[in-house]
Formats: structure tokens, sequence, C-alpha cells
């Protein structure tokens, strides 16, 4: 059952996107299993994902309890961490992650730990919880030096920089230059694109706008170039919050209004929602008609609530505020 969910799950990651990092080698398990999402009338892979995400973590839990199958059981979390990817489950992703990060540390694989673990941070600093993060970005960081893989330590400090965004963006900074090195260094372009995004919103936040618009402009061409729409309509949305900063509001609707229909038709819901409550700020800011904002809130609420994420409260509660004022 575990090597079924593997080599399915493992086939739905690839077909989401090819070109992501990965530790597992599942070339020898793939190579005879017929993959159904290549077959025009088959599941779509982040449907098929969607629906069978409570089983999967169902053979994850019971997989992780068999010495025998550690292997199998981080093999089996990287592949799905792409579905939260796009929908945040949080709490089932952290699990899962914890699940991988573990087995990863009985097997003695110090890459696929330091991937997992970094990984981690992420449901993590999204459920609140800070300190939890940078103790995995801590045995993360460990983890990638003792493996040696240059991608993975370029991983390692791009979630380590997402980390620091919140309090020291010099220091954040530094983390995506050293990302953006590694990658660079490693021949992963991608990879070196997005660190470059995530360094364009760095030098946004410190208050260096035109620098950042550079950054990202050049990350929007690069994942453009390499037809990565989910990551080049991120980097849309930083745009167009540079853009707010610097006052020019109609620059700023725009990027982020194709933002978010992009990441929508890309279902990466989490961003979609994220997209949506800064165009809803820049919206309310310039003056707009209360009920040309309320929807992109009440949208954004709902993606939240599916995720379990603490934002929803918030929402909720500003949604209730301005019903009162109104």
């Amino acid at each position: 059952m575990t090597l079924h969910y593997l080599a399915l799950t493992a086939l739905a990651d690839r077909a989401v996107r090819l070109d992501r990092l990965r530790i597992a080698d599942l070339g020898q398990l793939l190579a005879d299993v017929p993959d159904p999402f290549t077959d025009p009338d088959g599941p779509a892979p982040l449907a098929w994902l969607e629906a069978e995400h409570r089983n999967i973590l169902g053979v994850l839990r019971a997989a992780a309890r068999e010495e025998e199958l550690h292997t199998e059981v981080w093999q089996l979390a990287e592949a799905f961490t792409v579905l939260f990817f796009h929908h945040r489950h949080l709490g089932d992703w952290r699990e899962s992650l914890q699940l991988g990060a573990a087995a990863a540390a009985e097997a003695l694989v110090p890459a696929a730990e330091a991937r997992l673990r970094s990984l981690l941070s992420r449901p993590l600093m999204d459920l609140g919880e800070y300190e939890a993060a940078r103790r995995e970005l801590d045995t993360a960081e460990a983890c990638a030096e003792v493996a040696d893989h240059l991608v993975v330590r370029a991983s390692v400090q791009e979630f380590s920089g997402r980390y620091w965004d919140r309090t020291d963006p010099a220091r954040a900074m530094e983390a995506y230059r050293s990302a953006l090195d590694l990658s660079t260094a490693a021949g992963e372009l991608r990879g070196a694109a997005i660190a470059s995004y995530f360094l364009g919103c760095a030098q946004d936040a410190a208050g260096d706008h035109r620098a950042a618009l550079d950054t990202l402009r050049d990350a929007h061409q690069q994942l453009t170039a390499r037809e990565d729409p989910r990551m080049a309509a991120r980097v849309r949305m930083a745009i167009g919050i540079a853009h707010d900063h610097l006052g020019e509001t109609r620059d700023a609707i725009a990027e982020l209004s194709a933002a978010a229909e992009t990441l929508q038709a890309e279902k990466a819901t989490h961003y979609e929602a994220q997209a949506l409550v800064a165009l809803a700020d820049i919206l309310e800011s310039s003056g707009s008609d209360p009920r040309d904002v309320r929807p992109h809130l009440e949208h954004a609420l709902k993606i939240y609530e599916a995720g379990g994420s603490p934002r929803a409260e918030l929402l909720r509660e500003r949604l209730e505020e301005e019903s009162g004022a109104g």
C-alpha cells in the first residue's frame, strides 16, 4: 500500500512540476508504473491529490510505525508536499513533514532531512509557531552542511530568509543572496530565480522599492522563460505591492489583479488569497467603492478557512468591523 501511494503521489508531483528540487531517486520504482496523469482521460494531478490526501496521510502514519519503511515514508512526504504548495491544509502538511523528517533522520539521509525540515518551517510559520520553525531551520542547516549538497544548501538558505523576513530584512537579504549564489553555482536556474524573487521582496520591505522592482522584474522574466506561471504570478504580486509603496496605484492594481487571476487558474489558492487581500487593501486606501472591495476579502476568507489558517479569524473580524461601520 505504501509503495502504491508513493508511486502515484510521485507521478502526480512530477505532473504538476517536473523541475522542482527532489532528493528521492524514484526512477526504478516509477519505470514500470502506468502514469494515469498522462492519459487525456485521467485525473488532474492536484485534483487527485486533494481527493486522496486523507488516505495518503493515513498511509504515512501507518508506515511511520514500521522500521523497515523509513525510506518510503520520507520519500512519500517529499512528494506529497506538492499538494500543500497549492492547497494549504496546514495541520496535515505539518504532520506529514514531521513524519517524513523523522523518517529521513532514522534512514540517515541528511539531504532529505534538511529538505523536509526546511519545508516544515513553512506550515509552522503559517500557524504562528515561529520558535519551532527556527529549530527546524537550524537542524536543516546542519544537515545540509553534512550532506554537502549545493542545491539543498541553497534551499535551506531560502527558507531561512523567509523566517528572517518577519524581523530582520537585512539578514533575510543576506540569506537570499547566499541562496542565489549557491543555486547559480549548482546551475539551478529556477532556484536562482526564486531566490531573486524573495530578495526583491526583502528589498521592498527594507524600503528600497526601485531596486526591488528591478530585482523582481528580472525574476519574473526568468520564471516566465522557464514556463512557471505559479511562481511568475507570485512575483507579479510582489511587483504590485512595490508599485503601491511608490504610490503608483494604477500599476499596483493592474499587477495584483493579473496575479490573482493567474493564481486562481493555477489553483494556488493560498497565494491567490494573499493577492486578493493586497488588492483589497489598495482599493480601499484609494477610495474605491466598498462594494468593489468586499468580494475580494470574502473570497480570501473562504480560502483561509478551508486551509485552517489563523489569518481567517483576522479577516473575519475585519469584515465584521467593516459591516458594522457600513
